[in-house]
């Protein structure tokens, strides 16, 4: 049999020049594509990309064959403080402004969107490509990827003399809905018997109130009207803790709403109400994408005592549904939380990473911290 040498590939990036015309080709990648999170769908870069502001310029990363685009990701150029922040390196970002001020919106599950069969060949040329000065730059951003990108970057990094940083790694645990199903058991048989009488105890307690439900709202106007009512009871818990709260930050509402606007009517947002009869306990805003839930934001209304638990029991109710509606993964997401870890029955990890050159100031900061910190 006559084998075929694969296709040469063609990478370039470019200033986002139509919106339009950039979402017609991304949806059309995306039906090509069987393995990218919600993540990299339209829904949300496409999201994301309107509401930033005008002054940050993204461009759109191109790998293509001769006939057909086969990956795509978006870049944003800046700047990155090092000693002290009295130098900076340029650095890109991979579907991220590198700024926390956007950046607060958390991008998990991150890469590149590439038709199904060649994900590692284009992830490889694009990072290398990067790497190699592709577009400008001292240091590359990856914001929430998975350990076999991570394992690509770190590799790529050092033949191209660039160091890998690993700025952080989260376990992503997550509930594997059909080993479920197939076990023939029921949900509370998977958990630990500390997590299933701690639950127990807590539906206990709501049950006293009425019959707990998981309302999921079955127009958008309601599903806004939800995310309002959410961010309320996230801002008191968190504000009750000396600490800030998603919400604080402007962008974060702004692109939360345009998102949920774009994305409901299709499918993929599931926000939901949590009650015991007449009582709210909280709120869910979850993900639907291709089989998977990610549970991305919540908010709770906590009682005066250690048994009523909210949150277990939302994410509860939450993952019972999943499992009816025939699911298939029920994913907390990054973080260390004792209710993702007492309700999960797997866990993967998320990696966040730079990769700079190993030019004059990076060493002399690398010799500055030796010396001082």
């Amino acid at each position: 049999m006559n084998s075929h040498p694969p296709p040469s590939l063609n990478i370039t990036a470019t200033p986002i020049e139509n919106i339009d015309q950039l979402a017609i080709e991304w949806c059309d990648l995306e039906d090509r594509s069987t393995n990218h999170s919600f993540f990299l769908s339209w829904h949300w870069i496409g999201s994301w990309l309107r509401c930033l502001p005008a002054h940050i310029k993204p461009k759109v990363l191109r790998v293509r064959t001769e006939t057909q685009t086969v990956g795509l990701a978006i870049l944003v150029s800046g700047k990155v403080p090092i000693v002290s922040h009295v130098l900076n390196l340029s650095q890109i970002a991979l579907n991220a402004t590198g700024n926390n001020r956007f950046d607060m919106i958390s991008i998990e599950y991150n890469g590149f969107l590439v038709t199904s069969g060649m994900e590692d060949r284009v992830s490889c040329a694009a990072l290398a490509w990067l790497l190699k000065g592709g577009v400008k730059n001292q240091t590359i951003r990856l914001n929430g990827i998975n350990a076999n990108l991570t394992n690509i970057a770190t590799t790529l990094a050092s033949e191209n003399e660039r160091q890998a940083n690993q700025l952080n790694v989260s376990p992503a645990p997550y509930v594997d809905l059909d080993l479920i199903r197939i076990s023939g058991k029921d949900y509370l048989s998977h958990l630990s018997r500390n997590s299933r009488q701690s639950l127990r105890r807590a539906l206990r307690y709501y049950e006293k109130m009425g019959p707990t439900e998981y309302h999921v709202a079955p127009t958008r106007n309601e599903a806004l009207a939800y995310f309002i009512d959410m961010q309320d009871a996230h801002q008191k818990y968190w504000r009750m803790r000396g600490q800030p709260g998603a919400f604080s930050k402007p962008f974060f509402k702004k692109f939360h709403t345009a998102l949920i606007k774009d994305a409901f009517d299709d499918g993929h947002i599931e926000m939901a109400q949590v009650t015991a009869g007449s009582h709210v306990i909280g709120y869910l805003y979850n993900f639907v994408w291709r089989g998977t839930v990610y549970a991305y934001q919540s908010g709770f209304l906590y009682a005066d005592d250690k048994i009523s638990k909210p949150g277990y029991v939302s994410h509860y109710l939450a993952i019972i549904s999943s499992l009816a509606l025939g699911r298939n993964v029920y994913d907390f997401m990054a973080g260390e939380r004792q209710h993702k870890s007492s309700l999960s029955t797997n866990q993967r990890d998320l990696y966040w990473l730079r990769l700079r050159s190993t030019r004059f100031a990076v060493r002399l900061e690398n010799l500055a911290r030796e010396l001082f910190l």
